[in-house]
């Protein structure tokens, strides 16, 4: 079952690193910080992006899994 996820993490990455991310969708939010958003296969998936994260030593702000936020209105 696909799960929606959004997850927030300090700095801006370039858009390139979409497909490193599982193709989720790169957005710059304010204050330095990006916000990567679309659907996971499961909670395996999910787990496998938390650890690139970390493996690339980015600073993890946020994980929401439930419905698109108000970023995008």
């Amino acid at each position: 079952m696909t799960e929606y996820v959004e997850i927030k993490i300090k700095g801006h990455l370039d858009h390139q690193w979409s497909d490193w991310f599982a193709g989720l969708k790169l957005t710059h939010l304010a204050g330095k910080e990006t916000l990567l958003s679309g659907s996971l296969p499961d909670q395996a998936a999910l787990h496998g992006l938390l650890e690139r994260i970390r493996d690339l030593n980015l600073k993890l702000i946020s994980v929401s899994c439930d419905s698109p936020s108000t970023y995008f209105e």
